[in-house]
């Protein structure tokens, strides 16, 4: 039982570490790729967030509401 922790230990590392390395390299995925993808996700993010702006403003001009910590405009289900 002692022999079998050590051999897979000795496989699993060395396993491990080439794995990283291959991960790690442009192999798979080139930085240029990954620096489009942030960007696009960056600008979905940017729209969302204008989105729920703008949908939180037209909530309070409806309800009459200047304050934005005001209770009325809590998401949470009561």
């Amino acid at each position: 039982m002692i022999s079998a922790f050590f051999t897979g230990v000795a496989v699993a590392v060395p396993t491990a570490l080439m794995t990283m390395k291959l991960l790690n390299s442009s192999l798979f995925i080139s930085h240029e790729e990954l620096r489009e993808a942030n960007a696009k996700i960056s600008l979905i993010i940017n729209n969302l967030d204008d989105f729920r702006e703008e949908r939180m403003k037209d909530k309070m001009e409806r309800l009459g509401i200047t304050d934005k910590l005001d209770p009325r405009l809590s998401t949470h289900i009561k």
